[in-house]
């Protein structure tokens, strides 16, 4: 079954994001053709700039990114539970997009 990856893309303390991808990740379940992963960024911890190549090369150093780029590699599907700052989206989805 293809693998739906839910991201909750705010770390801000008092965040609603959660709850609202837990909502989504029990509806996605219920359709009954994905197996879905949450993704927490808060919980994840991954910062920003801390890897010295360009993330198009795939050559990380650390750890953490190396998780990241594992759980983006065995899903088939996103969904990002994210805020609006400033018209935009935060730092945090930045990131993970760029991987």
């Amino acid at each position: 079954m293809p693998n739906l990856t839910i991201i909750v893309g705010s770390t801000r303390p008092g965040r609603a994001g959660a709850p609202i991808a837990q909502w989504f990740a029990a509806r996605a379940k219920d359709h009954g053709g994905f197996d879905v992963t949450v993704v927490d960024l808060a919980e994840l911890g991954l910062p920003l700039l801390d890897e010295p190549n360009h993330p198009r090369l795939g050559q990380y150093t650390q750890q953490h990114t190396k998780d990241w780029s594992a759980i983006v590699d065995a899903a088939d599907a996103f969904v990002i539970v994210t805020p609006e700052y400033n018209y935009g989206y935060p730092a945090s989805v930045k990131k993970v997009i760029n991987r």
